[in-house]
């Protein structure tokens, strides 16, 4: 990979890598830091890194280097997964988004991500299988666990409010 071809790279992909880490980390800092690191390994393995898969390589590290330095925090306080919205917007009110924030962190690492980037981001199961290297039949199989845990948890968490919006859905 050319000096060209890197500096490309980053202007190509650094918004989208920007939005994917602050919406699993909801730190501004930490996801910059991850998309840096990222780039500096991008650099360091450009030898390596086939150009077509550069947008996937990016996406497995930027992933990785926040899973490591989850570990490496352990933190305790509630991250806010969704971004905010005002009122009337798809992702309902504060109570709903606080709910669903909740149950997010009972994921794992990987079901998170594969929910954020699925249902949130809109990416189809193969770029997202490529961006975390998973096959096409994992990622399906890590979505439908993480909706079903995600739905156990919110039942858990919030039961009336659940029974309240499935039934104002019906009307």
């Amino acid at each position: 990979m050319t000096t060209a071809n890197y500096n490309a790279c980053v202007d190509r992909y650094s918004d989208m890598l920007m939005g994917y880490a602050f919406k699993v980390c909801r730190d501004h800092g930490t996801a910059e830091d991850a998309v840096q690191e990222a780039y500096l390994r991008l650099w360091e393995n450009r030898f390596k890194v086939e150009e077509k898969g550069v947008k996937s390589w990016l996406f497995t590290s930027v992933y990785r280097i926040l899973i490591d330095t989850y570990r490496k925090n352990r933190r305790t306080d509630l991250p806010e997964f969704l971004p905010d919205t005002e009122s009337g917007d798809d992702y309902g009110d504060f109570e709903n988004r606080e709910l669903l924030n909740r149950a997010l962190l009972d994921l794992t690492p990987v079901q998170r991500s594969i929910v954020l980037l699925k249902d949130i981001e809109g990416y189809r199961y193969d770029e997202i299988g490529s961006m975390l290297d998973l096959t096409l039949s994992q990622v399906k199989v890590y979505l439908f666990r993480a909706r079903k845990k995600l739905k156990l948890s919110l039942q858990s968490i919030e039961p009336e409010l659940l029974k309240k919006n499935s039934n104002d859905r019906k009307k």
